[in-house]
This record gives C-alpha cells, structure tokens and sequence, in this order.
C-alpha cells in the first residue's frame, strides 16, 4: 500500500491547485495531474471563460493560507449593480448598505497562474500535458497519458478530483460506487441518471437554456475606462442580456446571454433569439444595435469576437456523492458545476478546500499516520466532508438560476426596485438583525442552504414591509418599527437557533453545522 502521507490532485485549476498547496503545507507528498498545457506558457484569449467575483469565502479560503494580501492585488472592486434600460436611462443597485461590501472581479487565467506558481514554490509536483485514463481505485491506483499516449501510473493513498465540469474522475467514481465496467456507464451524462437501491445514487445535469458568448469592452482611445468599473454593468432584455465586469488595467469584459436550443420553444410567430438564429455577425450586428444601441460604441471590435469567441451553453452538476471510502474525494465543478450567475462557482469551489482542511483537522490528519489509522480517519473525514458540502452545492445551485432569471428581467421592474430600496434602508438602520440574502451570500461565510432559508424569510419581512411603505416627495420611506417587529418575528428565531453572527462576516460555521448534522466524532 503507498504512504499515507501520499496524495494525487487531478486537476490543477483554481480549486485543485489551492487544495494542493494546502495539503503541502500541512507536510503531504502532493502530486498534480493536469489534461492541459501549462497555462502560463500560453496567449489566454478573452473567451475562454467568464470573468471571476471573489467574494467572502473565497478570500476566507485564501486568507487561511496567508494568500488574500496577494490576490487582492489583483482584483478590481464592484460595489453594486448598473442597470442600463433600453430607453437610456441607468439605475444604480449597491450590493450592500455601504462601499465598503463588495465584490471583486479578478482574471480566471490570472488568479490560476498566481496559484500555480505558489504551488510550485511549495513544491508541489505538477504534470501538465497528463489526462486522466482510467482508475483502480480499490487499489488506490490511478492511470495518466501524455500527448503522445505514454502512460504513468501513480499509486496514492488519497486521490482528490478537481477536474471541472466534465470531469472523467467523476465517471470513475460513479463506476466505483455502482461496482460496473466503464462500458456500462451511459456515455451521455449530460441529463438525469439515477440507479436505484438503499442509497440511490443520482447525477444530475441541467441545461440551463441559455448560452454565452463574450465581447470586449476595450479602453477609450484616450486610455479611460469605457464604463464606471465600480459597478456590475447589466442591460436586462427579459430572456437575454449584457453584462459588464472590470478588467484590472480598467477595460470590460462583456458577456451576452441569448436563450439555446434547451430553452423552451417559443410559440409560433414570436422572434426566437438564439446565437443559432444568427448566422453571422452581420445579423448579431443588428440585434447588438437594437438591443444595445448604448453599448455598440463601446464594442468596437464586436464583429470579429462574434466570429471568433465561441459560444457555449450553461448547465448546473448535482451528484449524490462525492466521495469512495478513503481513497476518493470530489471537489469544485466535478461534483457541483453551477452557472455563473451569482458569482459562487470558484468561492464554493474554494469552500470546499476550507472544509476538506476543517474535517482534516477535526479528525486529526496529518503525515506520518499508520495505513491502518490513516484509512479509518479518511473514511469518517470524508464521509463528513460529503454531508456537511452536499446540501449547501444544492443551495448555491440553485440560487444561481434564480439570480440568472432576476438580472434577465427582474432587476429592472419597479416592484423589485421597491423591495431592494426597503432592504437597503433596513440593512443600513439596523445591520446586526436584518441583512439581505444576496449580502449573505456573497459577505459571510454562513452556509448556502442557510442562507437560502434565511433569504426566505428575509424576504418575508420585505414583502410584508412593502405593503405599509409611505412616500415622501416620490421616495419610500419604510416603519422602521414595524421592521423590527416583522424581524423579531420571521428573521431572528432562525439566526439565533443557528448561532448566526450577523456582525461577524469571518465567522465560520463548520463546527455548528458538523453538531447540528451529528456527524461521528473523532476516535483519538
């Protein structure tokens, strides 16, 4: 059997490569098996993916290994939301009840080779040009092929997965936990799988119904930025829309949502928008122009990017486990993939690395451990990781395509403008009780599925205060007092019978969920 203190990472994206370093630091034998080229070797062009938000949890993660000084070098802050409607007019949205709570957009490309480059200081071992083949996993033995097909085999005692979206280690876990052949997996995956039994196993992937292609909102000739960076810039259509996100030398990059062949059809006689439904970028020109007349100046290189730059569909993961015994673990878009629209798909993926270390620690792991201690402690740390991870995957999954559906058409509409002024207004006369969901979420490091109840109620109080808002001179002015009272009644019980801090954004909660889930303790 290879030594305890051995472990392979499969992936060496965001969530892999910290991970990595994580586990190096803690004295592991940390190995890296990535399918691609050393990015940082390469001429990353805008389209390869969407603009990153860091946010609490993601920097939650960074901090703990000393790495959030760094990467704050390298984001550029977003205070709130801009909302350009179709007529002209801009409506500014803020994120929280102040400047000071903000989100961050940062480089993909950038922040993986920031990563990179620390991994390999700590000596972590990185085999880049390595796909994933196949895996033995009872027998810890994993299998890897160059470019020119040359194998390498690497037994380890751990295995973690963090191979993205498509991930093949995800299909050999499921081969593992179903106890079948590879060839008797379904080779499509991209649809609802469930086998039967005492624990059904599930995975699930959704076609959100909506793709995205991406085009530059470069610098003015002068070098000024072509939009206010301080801001998420949104041009809601309904069932598309543009969105902004700053680039840190002061450019945008932009993202156009169109509805794709999984979206429900439209009736007979109504416009169907689809990237499909344009066949060049003459006629992607003229809906740009009917759609966007205030952004078109901004796009001047928007006829090649409609050429060039792909368009690609959207879809959220769910699987029912994550993990094999003490040999195999999941972790970011392999077991969790979401669509981007509230900003979370890298800070959960992060969360995660924040837990794998949490139930570390909280089961004692560490080099040097016997095989036989290191694979009891490994299968109950896990097992662990799984059940304190899964619900709140399930939440962030979720809350992304409601977020999708309220920048589409939502933000927009006066009765929603309505209720996030009331919210604002309460967050910013009494903050220790009463904070928004979306705050929640992206400014703490409460639990998603938390978060996801809370805001419902949240929500409750907001509906309820809408209803004895009065107006002076055209603003609405919200009964503070009955705010407090509608708070002592739907918000409170739940934050008290949890332990939530609202004053303390840095608490972390795994010790207060891993009581409430009464997972096994330890065995010292």
């Amino acid at each position: 059997m290879p030594s305890p203190d051995n472990v392979v990472l499969i992936g060496a994206g965001l969530s892999g490569t910290l991970l990595a370093i994580a586990l190096r630091r803690r004295g592991f034998n940390v190995e890296v098996f990535e399918a691609r080229d050393d990015l940082r070797k390469l001429e990353i062009g805008v389209h390869r993916s969407i603009n990153l938000v860091l946010t609490s949890r993601g920097r939650y993660a960074l901090r703990k290994l000393g790495l959030e000084e760094e990467v704050m070098k390298l984001v550029v802050p977003a205070v709130g939301r801009c909302i350009h409607h179709q007529d002209g007019t801009v409506v500014i949205q803020p994120y929280g009840k102040d400047d000071n709570e903000a989100n961050y957009s940062v480089s993909r490309s950038g922040l993986n080779c920031f990563l990179l480059d620390v991994a390999e200081k700590e000596n972590v071992k990185i085999h880049f040009n390595h796909r994933f083949v196949k895996a033995d996993v009872p027998k810890r033995t994993y299998v890897f092929a160059d470019k020119d097909g040359k194998e390498t085999t690497r037994h380890t005692f751990m295995c973690f997965g963090s191979d993205g979206a498509g991930s093949p280690v995800r299909r050999a876990l499921l081969q593992h936990l179903l106890e079948v052949p590879p060839q008797d997996l379904p080779m499509d995956m991209r649809k609802h799988w469930e086998w039967g039994g005492a624990n059904a196993i599930k995975l699930q992937i959704d076609r959100l119904g909506v793709s995205y292609k991406e085009l530059m909102f470069p610098l003015k000739q002068d070098g000024s930025a072509p939009l206010d960076t301080r801001y998420l810039h949104i041009w809601p259509r309904g069932e598309h829309f543009l969105m902004g996100l700053a680039n840190l030398d002061g450019s945008m990059t932009g993202t156009l949502y169109l509805p794709d062949d999984a979206a429900p059809a439209k009736p007979e006689g109504e416009e169907q928008i689809t990237f499909d439904s344009m066949k060049d970028s003459a006629a992607g020109m003229l809906y740009l122009q009917k759609y966007y007349p205030d952004a078109v100046p901004l796009l001047p290189d928007a006829v090649k990017e409609w050429e060039e730059n792909p368009h690609a569909f959207l879809a959220t993961t769910r699987l029912s486990h994550w993990v094999w015994q003490d040999k195999l673990c999941l972790l970011g878009d392999a077991c969790h993939a979401i669509t981007p629209f509230f900003g979370q798909g890298m800070n959960c993926a992060f969360e995660d690395v924040s837990y794998v270390t949490y139930v570390m620690d909280k089961f004692h792991i560490k080099p040097g451990l016997s095989e036989k201690s290191a694979a009891s402690l490994w299968t109950s740390a896990l097992k662990a990781y799984q059940a304190l991870r899964i619900p709140a995957g399930h939440a962030i999954a979720d809350l992304a395509v409601e977020n999708y559906h309220e920048m589409a058409s939502q933000v927009g509409q006066p009765a929603f403008l309505l209720r996030a002024m009331l919210r604002t207004m309460v967050e910013r006369e009494i903050p220790t009780l009463f904070r928004s969901r979306y705050w929640m979420v992206t400014n703490t490091q409460i639990p998603y599925h938390w978060a996801q109840e809370l805001g419902t109620h949240v929500g409750q109080v907001v509906t309820e205060l809408a209803k004895s808002t009065s107006y002076v001179d055209g603003k609405p002015v919200p009964d503070l007092q009955h705010a407090r009272k509608l708070i002592a009644e739907h918000v409170t019980p739940y934050i008290e019978q949890r332990g939530i801090d609202l004053t303390n954004p840095w608490k972390f909660y795994g010790e207060k969920e891993f009581d409430m889930l009464k997972l096994t303790q330890p065995k010292l």
